[in-house]
């Protein structure tokens, strides 16, 4: 990313966020947190990898300046940790000239953006505001899908069987005669379909089979689930 001098007039400043800077160089770590504090932010820093990973909270939204070759656990190991735990933390890479392909590839495997030491101030804050934004929407999303999940989990098992057949669309009459014949031992006519329904409704709090069949898929669930052995 090649920096550009900030455009003419005064942006509008970008709300509060928290900006975990990691570096290994001390200097880089001063300057940065400096900046960010100067401009209402909060900067944490950290000199390696691991100390960050063990430190930092990565359910809570934020941005993390991350330098891409540190001694020890490198930029793209941290990030690929990161990834693995299913943070909703945002990145933006630091690299020094010469580690552009590196920088590419990690914007590729999901990172936000990268910078090429020095960068400018604007660059810099721009990035940072961008990467609070799309954390703050993963967490909301992250904390949408733990409802949905917590709601899915008070249905009863048969609720959820129910609930994944008229997911995909079908009627209670359709949803009973495939119950019927997944499961012949426990037959299933479409009144208590109907009943099941209503409940199902009631504790997802929606208030359609489309509704429901989006939850479904939000939730990685299967709506046409194997056959009962």
């Amino acid at each position: 990313m090649t920096d550009t001098p900030p455009p003419s007039g005064h942006a509008e400043p970008a709300a509060p966020a928290t900006v975990y800077i990691v570096d290994d160089d001390e200097g880089v770590r001063h300057s940065l947190a400096a900046l960010l504090l100067a401009r209402g932010h909060l900067p944490l820093s950290f000199g390696s990898g691991p100390d960050f990973l063990q430190a930092a909270d990565l359910s809570q939204p934020g941005c993390v300046l991350l330098d891409l070759r540190m001694d020890g656990m490198s930029g793209l190991q941290v990030f690929e940790d990161m990834q693995r735990r299913g943070t909703v933390l945002k990145v933006v890479f630091l690299s020094a000239h010469g580690e552009l392909s590196s920088a590419v590839a990690a914007v590729k495997q999901g990172a936000v953006d990268w910078l090429e030491k020095p960068c400018n101030e604007h660059t810099l804050l721009t990035a940072v505001a961008r990467a609070a934004q799309l954390s703050a929407e993963a967490a909301e999303r992250a904390q949408r899908r733990r409802a949905q999940r917590d709601r899915w989990n008070a249905l009863s098992p048969r609720q959820q069987e129910v609930a994944l057949q008229l997911a995909t669309g079908l009627s209670s009459k359709e949803a009973a005669r495939a119950l019927t014949q997944r499961t012949p031992e426990r037959p299933i006519d479409p009144r208590t379909v109907d009943t099941h329904r209503s409940a199902i409704f009631l504790k997802l709090d929606i208030r359609s089979s489309h509704e429901l069949g989006m939850l479904v898929e939000d939730l990685g669930l299967s709506a046409t689930p194997p056959r009962a052995a």
